[in-house]
């Protein structure tokens, strides 16, 4: 039994390495790519849900500290809307969605040039209960999965840009 799983170890590693795969992150062959994800300045995004998603890249992006002469410029615009969803027999709402969208446009610092823009967008829900405390916590909550998932997907295709850029 293990010289058969050894055996199909093997098989699963040979088929991995034939069609190119290779991990995103990670790994002495992606140092490049992690460097420069922390090549890039955030700029400052306005209002709360936008200082949520710059603290959230700052992280994703720039683990060692704000880079001292960045190459990269990202600039993010973050829209947000809300619209109720469930309705009781009383027509009073009993769900909600919240729509996170975010415009993104990275720019060479030397040259002045876009490498790459793009939108992204999360969908959450949330239940809205009778207490103003528990809708307040629900829609925040709501709020803070969105921004981290739209922080994770601008980390992810700046770093398939840098990938492409490497090969």
């Amino acid at each position: 039994m293990s010289s058969f799983r050894i055996i199909l170890t093997l098989a699963v590693m040979a088929t991995l390495a034939g069609c190119g795969f290779r991990p995103l992150y990670g790994g002495s062959e992606n140092a490049a790519i992690n460097s420069q994800l922390g090549a890039i300045r955030i700029a400052t995004i306005e209002d709360r849900v936008g200082q949520k998603i710059h603290n959230l890249l700052l992280d994703r992006l720039n683990p060692l500290g704000r880079p001292q002469s960045p190459l990269y410029t990202l600039s993010l615009t973050a829209q947000i809307s809300k619209a109720e969803i469930g309705l009781k027999f009383t027509e009073v709402a009993t769900r909600a969605k919240l729509t996170l969208s975010a415009n993104y446009f990275l720019t060479d610092n030397q040259s002045g040039a876009i490498l790459t823009e793009g939108t992204v967008r999360s969908v959450n829900s949330y239940n809205i209960p009778d207490s103003e405390f528990a809708r307040v916590a629900a829609e925040n909550d709501a709020t803070d999965r969105a921004a981290r998932e739209i922080s994770d997907e601008v980390r992810t295709r700046l770093s398939l840009l840098f990938s492409k850029q490497g090969q």
